[in-house]
């Protein structure tokens, strides 16, 4: 549920993992998660402690719309759990924390390496880069993955894409035919 959940919002592993089971019914009910990104807000958090005179506003939550079929996924990974559970238990604590962000990417790579995929480099951050590459492939529009992903720069969306490792093979790729 974690990698449905990462792929299909493109939020942050760290803002997935301690969701608990009240906050996925609560989205279901209102057609939308929406979440305080935290590495947005402890840079806010910093960033005023540092300058308390500063006018810097809270930084908003990230919404995003539930689509029927992630809302089918929701519905039958929450049946008979209850409100105050961890979405995501961790298998220490007995339920009282929830995975982390590093127990998970292990598990992906020890699912991608025994599996025929074998992807080594594969984090949890990867679903997150996989969310913003589908919606560039489907749009080709910087601006609206910059948007979606809540970056502040496209310059900061093109590297996160590795756009620049994208042309500079492309550029190969031509030059290279045509010897």
């Amino acid at each position: 549920m974690i990698f449905v959940l990462d792929v299909a919002t493109g939020y942050r592993l760290q803002d997935i993992v301690s969701l608990t089971i009240y906050d996925l019914k609560e989205a279901i009910e209102k057609g939308y998660f929406e979440v305080q990104e935290k590495k947005q807000y402890k840079a806010w958090v910093t960033h005023t402690k540092k300058y308390p005179k500063s006018t810097r506003k809270q930084p908003d939550k990230r919404k995003h719309d539930i689509v029927p079929l992630l809302e089918a996924y929701i519905k039958d990974y929450i049946k008979d759990k209850k409100k105050s559970e961890y979405a995501f238990p961790s298998q220490k604590g007995r339920g009282c924390k929830y995975i982390t962000e590093k127990s998970y990417s292990d598990i992906l790579k020890k699912v991608s390496l025994d599996s025929e995929i074998n992807l080594e480099s594969i984090t949890g951050h990867s679903l997150r880069k996989t969310y913003a590459n589908r919606l560039y492939e489907s749009t080709h529009d910087l601006e609206y993955v910059r948007i979606a992903l809540g970056h502040k720069s496209v310059e900061v969306t093109k590297k996160y894409l590795g756009i620049e490792d994208k042309v500079k093979e492309s550029a190969a790729k031509i030059a290279g035919s045509r010897l």
